[in-house]
């Protein structure tokens, strides 16, 4: 047969006879004020139970974010990825052609493209994407895209508007020939 806690206590001599009556006392006075002035009681279980439950709903609802962020850009990743893979632009074998240097994370970096590749890269045609450990080439148009969506993957994109003006400004040296066998 179930006891109540109360019983419990009694037997287990954690409390006693006397402190049962008071508390049984304090309840009834307490339910019959409440009777009186049409109030309802206060339930401090209940109080504590809607709070808990308020708690877990927004820990829920945090974790529930976070994790459509990460599943947002593992999404973004991946069209990231497809973009380059399917825009890339074959380059030369190793030490084949000009090389191009360019930065990455304040490092210089060499890579080996065609003369015609060199001057597109030049002119901001084309652009320099990191993908993991590699990088690719690909055209302006889909650096523009992946730009959109995170430009961490983008190395180098010269913008075409800036090297036109650039060669149209007064130059002081324009009419100097730059020497075939120099290379930046």
């Amino acid at each position: 047969m179930v006891n109540s806690l109360q019983d419990q206590l009694l037997g287990a001599g954690l409390s006693n006879k006397q402190k049962a009556r008071k508390i049984n006392s304090a309840k009834k006075k307490a339910v019959n004020q409440s009777r009186k002035e049409n109030t309802e009681l206060k339930n401090e279980a209940a109080d504590l139970a809607e709070k808990a439950r308020q708690e877990q709903l927004l820990k829920s609802q945090q974790s529930n974010t976070e994790h459509n962020e990460q599943a947002n850009q593992k999404a973004i990743a991946a069209q990231i990825r497809q973009i380059i893979e399917m825009n890339s632009i074959e380059k030369t074998k190793d030490h084949q052609g000009q090389t191009y240097n360019f930065t990455d994370a304040n490092k210089i970096k060499t890579l080996y493209v065609s003369t015609q590749n060199h001057d597109l890269i030049s002119r901001g045609r084309l652009a320099i994407a990191r993908l993991e450990q590699s990088y690719h080439l690909i055209p302006m148009e889909a650096a523009n895209k992946i730009n959109e969506r995170d430009s961490r993957f983008i190395v180098l994109l010269n913008d075409p508007m800036k090297v036109d003006s650039d060669q149209n400004a007064d130059d002081p040296y324009a009419d100097y020939q730059i020497p075939d066998d120099l290379m930046w």
